[in-house]
């Protein structure tokens, strides 16, 4: 039965700490509020932009090969946001470690 539980567990868990050590939990959870927190920033970065970009099309004459140009900008500025989440640094930044040289 403990193998069978075990299972269950891993498969509805919404987090599993697979390292003995429980003091990595705290920096789990903040890494994942800098987690949220890089979502909304790219979805406002987004948002602007389309915001942007439709206006300028409702208001005036926007070019198509400059609007597509504006919008896949913006998908690789927020791409490039998410990024920042996989240095080592953001990890080392949020278990209050120094990152090693």
């Amino acid at each position: 039965m403990g193998h069978a539980g075990s299972d269950l567990a891993l498969e509805t868990a919404d987090a599993v700490v697979v390292r003995g050590e429980l003091a990595t939990v705290p920096a789990a959870i903040r890494l994942s509020r800098a987690a949220r927190r890089l979502v909304v920033q790219n979805l406002v970065i987004a948002s602007v932009f389309i915001t942007g970009l439709a206006a300028w099309d409702l208001f005036s004459h926007l070019p198509l090969p400059l609007g597509v140009a504006r919008h896949e900008g913006s998908t690789v500025i927020v791409g490039l946001n998410g990024l920042r989440l996989l240095r080592e640094a953001a990890w080392h930044r949020a278990s209050g470690t120094a990152p090693s040289a």
